[in-house]
C-alpha cells in the first residue's frame, strides 16, 4: 500500500496501514497530524500504544478477518475525535481509516436546531387546530351576507374574506397534514425530473434545469408524495426569486454525518440556483413557521420541507452562496431491496 502514499497525503482521511505484529507499516500525512507523529513513522510505534482502546480490536479483526466501524474515537495525542474504521486486507494486513466529524457535529447541532424548529411546528399544528372552528364561523358569516346583501360592494368584500379564510385553512391543513408518512418504492430521479418539469411549465419554460444526477443510487424507500412536495416547495422557491436555471444534483454519501452508526450511506441532494437569493438576516429563522422572504410568501414552504426531511430522518440545510440559493437535502440510504426489513 505504500505505492500510494504520493497520491493520499492531500486526503483529510487519515489512513494507517496496520502489519501482524500490530506496529504501523506506512501512514498518510493526514494521520500523522491526527496521531500526533512526526514526518517519519518510526517503525517501533504500534497503533495500540497510540490509541490503546484498538488493542482488543485489531486481535478480533484479524481473528475473524472482518471489518468495524467505530464512532467518535478521542486521540489521546491530539485530542481529536474521528470516526474510525478497520478494515482487514490479507496476510493479516488492517487498514485504518480516521475521518474528523467536524462535520458531523455541525450536522447534529444543525439538526438538533431544526428539531427546535419542529417543536414549534408541532405547536403550530395544534394552533391550527383550535382555529379551524373560528375560521369555519368566518367563513359562514361571510357566505350568509354575501347571500342577504344586494350591495355588490358588501358582497364583494364578504367575497374576499371567504375566499382569504379558504387559504388561511388551506395552509394550516397543509402544515398540519404533512406529518403523514406512507413508504413506498420511489424513483429518486424520475420524482425529481417531474417535479421540476411541473416548475418548468408554470414558468411556460423560461427556466432551464441542470440534472446532474448520479447513476448508481438504486429505487429508495420513502415516502414519494412527501419527497415531491419537500422538491415541489424548494424548485418553486427558486423560480419564485425569478432564477434562470436550477442546479440539481444527486449524490451517494459515504460516512454520511448525519446517521448513525456514521458508517452509513446518505442521498444527498442539492438544489441551487441563481435566483435573488434569501436576505441574511432570514439565515437563522428559515425553517421556522411564518418567515418568508417573499411579499406574497405563505411562510410555510420551507418548514413544510424540513418537516418532511426530519420526517424522514434526514436534514435539510441552507448553505449561503454568492449568487442566489443552495439547499442540500440528505436522507438516510433505504433501498427498496431493505424493504422486508422497515416497520412502515
Amino acid at each position: 500500500m505504500t505505492h500510494l502514499a504520493p497520491h493520499t497525503d492531500q486526503l483529510t482521511t487519515g489512513l494507517i496501514s496496520v502489519g501482524p505484529d500490530g506496529r504501523i507499516l506506512w501512514c498518510n500525512q493526514a494521520a500523522r497530524i491526527q496521531l500526533g507523529l512526526g514526518k517519519s513513522t518510526d517503525d517501533s510505534v504500534s497503533l495500540s500504544d497510540l490509541i490503546p482502546s484498538l488493542e482488543h480490536r485489531l486481535t478480533g479483526i484479524k481473528a475473524n478477518q472482518q471489518s468495524v466501524q467505530i464512532s467518535e474515537v478521542v486521540l489521546p495525542q491530539s485530542q481529536l475525535s474521528v470516526d474510525l474504521s478497520l478494515t482487514y486486507l490479507d496476510d493479516d494486513i488492517i487498514l485504518c481509516e480516521l475521518y474528523p466529524i467536524t462535520e458531523r457535529i455541525r450536522q447534529r447541532q444543525q439538526a438538533e436546531r431544526a428539531d427546535r424548529q419542529q417543536a414549534i411546528g408541532q405547536m403550530a399544528r395544534h394552533l391550527a387546530h383550535e382555529l379551524r372552528n373560528p375560521l369555519a364561523g368566518v367563513k359562514a358569516g361571510a357566505q350568509l351576507v354575501v347571500h342577504q346583501s344586494t350591495d355588490p360592494n358588501i358582497t364583494r368584500h364578504a367575497g374576499m374574506i371567504e375566499r382569504g379564510v379558504d387559504r388561511i385553512t388551506a395552509l394550516l391543513e397543509r402544515f398540519a397534514d404533512s406529518q403523514s408518512h406512507k413508504k413506498s418504492q420511489i424513483n429518486l430521479h424520475q420524482l425529481l425530473t417531474e417535479t421540476a418539469e411541473l416548475v418548468v411549465a408554470e414558468r411556460r419554460g423560461e427556466l432551464r434545469i441542470e440534472p446532474d444526477f448520479d447513476p448508481s443510487i438504486p429505487m429508495l424507500m420513502a415516502d414519494g408524495d412527501q419527497l415531491n412536495q419537500l422538491f415541489l416547495n424548494l424548485i418553486r422557491n427558486s423560480s419564485q426569486a425569478d432564477a434562470s436555471w436550477i442546479q440539481i444534483s444527486t449524490r451517494i454519501e459515504h460516512i454520511s454525518p448525519i446517521v448513525d452508526p456514521p458508517a452509513k450511506h446518505a442521498i444527498r441532494v442539492v438544489i441551487k440556483d441563481n435566483g435573488t437569493g434569501i436576505p441574511k438576516h432570514l439565515h437563522e429563522r428559515l425553517f421556522l413557521p411564518m418567515v418568508t422572504g417573499k411579499d406574497q410568501g405563505s411562510g410555510f414552504g420551507l418548514a413544510i420541507a424540513q418537516q418532511i426531511a426530519r420526517a424522514h430522518d434526514g436534514l435539510l440545510e441552507y448553505q449561503p452562496c454568492p449568487e442566489g440559493t443552495s439547499f442540500v437535502l440528505r436522507l438516510p440510504l433505504i433501498t427498496a431491496m431493505e424493504a422486508p426489513s422497515i416497520a412502515v
